[in-house]
């Protein structure tokens, strides 16, 4: 039997592929101004609770103080079981460092900080890099806290976001200022544009979390262009001493869609090696 997940105003235990991430989450705000082709957020059962083309706080939270409020009532109520999984995400539903929703936001992540929950944070927005106030707030929690932003090397796709070379800036002036770093390399949307942007962080980023577009298909990727993509990553990444987690999309895509030829080769054939899970180091 499946165990029914918590569900706050504020914080929740997230389920699906969004558990892959974190087991909970905070999520204060829905819609985003980014208006990216590819949100998961704009299609299906969740358009109408989380989409929008402008961010807008939770009709549940009120105003952002009773969001405030709410947020570290939920979090004192859930804190031990937060920080024994591994801390509290930010967030699925919005970019929370938008310039309408970074004070709320900073306000929730210097509580949590101070209460001791670790804290890892998802953006695009770039500008509040450069507010002394916001990083210096958060510079002394350095340790419970990762930062990361999301590059897929397609910044048409992502009209209303900061370029790709934006972010890139960003984190590196993250990771000068001693901050964990890490890039989420998800949506995939073509292996070339992906590898270039993991190739243009690899001296500042300690983690790469990887996946495909949402909803899964295995019709949009070429399996040997994928198989080439994770060897140049793990190469990468070895000689970086970066982490790497791939997702189960594309834990999937390269267990369904190996070709036939590949997968049933004898072991020990000159011809054709056999390609493992290990060998990339698939989670």
């Amino acid at each position: 039997m499946t165990p029914t997940c918590i569900k706050g105003k504020a914080i929740y235990q997230p389920a699906g592929a969004a558990e892959e991430y974190s087991k909970w989450a905070c999520n204060l705000y829905k819609g985003c101004d980014h208006n990216c082709v590819y949100c998961y957020c704009k299609r299906g059962k969740l358009a109408h609770a989380l989409g929008g083309p402008h961010a807008v706080l939770k009709e549940t939270l009120g105003n952002e103080q009773k969001a405030f409020g709410i947020f570290c009532k939920e979090l004192v109520k859930w804190r031990i079981q937060i920080i024994e999984d591994g801390g509290l995400f930010f967030s699925f539903s919005s970019d929370p460092f938008l310039s309408h929703t970074t004070d709320l936001t900073i306000r929730c992540i210097l509580y949590a900080l101070g209460a001791g929950v670790p804290v890892s944070v998802l953006t695009k927005a770039t500008d509040w890099v450069y507010t002394g106030w916001i990083v210096g707030s958060l510079y002394q929690f350095r340790d419970l806290l990762k930062i990361g932003f999301t590059l897929t090397g397609h910044d048409e796709q992502e009209p209303g976001a900061p370029s790709t070379t934006a972010r890139i800036a960003a984190m590196l002036r993250l990771s000068d200022c001693q901050f964990y770093t890490f890039a989420s390399i998800e949506p995939v949307i073509d292996f070339a544009a992906s590898l270039k942007c993991i190739l243009n962080i690899a001296p500042f980023c300690k983690e790469l979390r990887i996946g495909l577009l949402s909803p899964y298909s295995p019709h949009r990727y070429d399996w040997h262009q994928c198989n080439r993509f994770i060897d140049k990553v793990t190469d990468i990444a070895n000689h970086e001493g970066i982490i790497v987690r791939w997702k189960n999309s594309i834990n999937r895509f390269y267990r369904e869609s190996m070709p036939a030829e590949i997968a049933t080769v004898p072991a020990g054939s000159p011809a054709v090696p056999i390609i493992t899970h290990e060998a990339h180091q698939l989670h």
